[in-house]
């Protein structure tokens, strides 16, 4: 997880082949970080980036590793697979709320991106489909 100029290793580890709910939070406040997988607590650490605001008109980039802020894109370093229901809050959600959203017991949209209304820019050649991984 990077967050410019800092960044964590998340101890995550999804299994191929099946759907999983993977929830990072963070709060600019302290800069405490907790990392989920299907709603159960996997990682947390404070002093990232503490105080650090995320400014509007930012960049948001999925599936592709940058060396560097800005840097370019590398084919080798992309991501492959399936990425489903990414939401952004304006706040730190709670561990009874990460477990809720994993359980599929409490709607997600976020309140900075919601996944159905992101005007995402699509590259590489890159496809949507229709799917929901709570039905």
């Amino acid at each position: 997880f990077f967050l410019s100029p800092q960044a964590v290793a998340l101890s995550l580890s999804p299994a191929p082949g099946r759907w999983q709910h993977l929830c990072v939070t963070w709060a600019a406040s302290g800069g405490t970080w907790r990392s989920f997988q299907d709603g159960i607590p996997r990682g947390r650490g404070e002093g990232l980036a503490p105080g650090h605001p995320l400014r509007p008109h930012g960049v948001l980039v999925l599936g592709q590793e940058q060396d560097t802020l800005g840097g370019r894109f590398d084919a080798t370093q992309a991501f492959v697979g399936d990425l489903a229901e990414l939401h952004l809050w304006s706040r730190a959600l709670a561990p009874p709320e990460v477990a809720a959203l994993a359980r599929c017991a409490s709607p997600a949209r976020g309140d900075l991106l919601a996944w159905a209304q992101a005007g995402l820019e699509l590259h590489g050649g890159v496809t949507t489909l229709p799917f929901d991984p709570c039905t």
